[in-house]
């Protein structure tokens, strides 16, 4: 009965902990305390769209999209100062704003979308970038030198090049 009674204390204090600390995962619930959201999780929510209400979040620190339906990220994202982990992998995006590079994200994963090239002002986010993840993407040779060189710092997660002509 111990046993039982602890699993469900820490499975309370493990919920209440997230949330209390900033962790959403529900976009309803980030809205209701829009000063508190550190992080938004929406993985796997069906989102069609980066939902606008996420610029109420002054504070947000990291943003986890990944495994929906996203085809563009909003320039307007870029007022998020404090961003510094972006995560929109399994979506369907072919390129990013460049307003996006005025963020100092260390940490941009975006495996498994369609983006091969990245705007030339990402070159200064480049300096402050610390992980880029863009495995599961086709690119040739060439695209992956350019992204190399964009993001020296960076260490980076790649798929084989592709015998793809572009």
């Amino acid at each position: 009965m111990n046993k039982y009674l602890f699993l469900l204390l820490l499975l309370i204090s493990i919920n209440s902990f997230g949330q209390n600390n900033g962790y959403y995962k529900n976009l309803d619930s980030a809205i209701a305390n829009p000063t508190k959201v550190i992080t938004l999780d929406l993985e796997r929510q069906k989102v069609k769209e980066v939902p606008k209400e996420i610029l109420l979040f002054k504070n947000l620190e990291r943003l986890i999209l990944k495994r929906n339906y996203i085809n563009e990220v909003p320039k307007e994202i870029s007022s998020l100062t404090k961003l510094h982990y972006l995560d929109l992998s399994s979506n369907y995006i072919e390129t990013l704003p460049k307003e996006l590079s005025s963020i100092k994200l260390d940490t941009l994963i975006m495996w498994d979308n369609k983006i091969r090239v990245f705007p030339q002002e990402f070159e200064t986010l480049g300096k402050e970038l610390l992980y880029l993840d863009l495995r599961a993407i086709q690119m040739n040779k060439e695209e992956q030198k350019a992204i190399k060189q964009l993001f020296p710092n960076a260490k980076k997660k790649l798929s084989h090049p592709c015998n793809c002509n572009r």
